[in-house]
């Protein structure tokens, strides 16, 4: 089951890199995916996803705090815990 982060999340991901994180769950969280490996998200489609969240959201996320966020779970959590 998602929520509301993850799906806006997913939806920004499907922009950036053209991989629905959704879909690849088959109907489960896709907590556990890898931004890198499973979601085809390289250093510059980061840059492109940090922006859209940044923009979507309202927020600001620091650039040395990029390297935490290696998971769709990871990110969701980030967002949960700056709303």
């Amino acid at each position: 089951m998602t929520d509301d982060i993850e799906r806006t999340l997913a939806e920004l991901i499907r922009k950036v890199s053209g991989t629905d994180p959704l879909a690849m769950s088959d109907g489960g969280s896709p907590t556990g995916l890898s931004l890198r490996e499973e979601l085809d998200i390289d250093s510059l489609a980061m840059v492109e996803l940090t922006d859209e969240i940044e923009t979507s959201y309202g927020l600001t996320i620091p650039e040395d705090g990029l390297h935490r966020l290696q998971t769709f779970g990871d990110v969701a959590d980030y967002l949960r815990a700056a709303a």
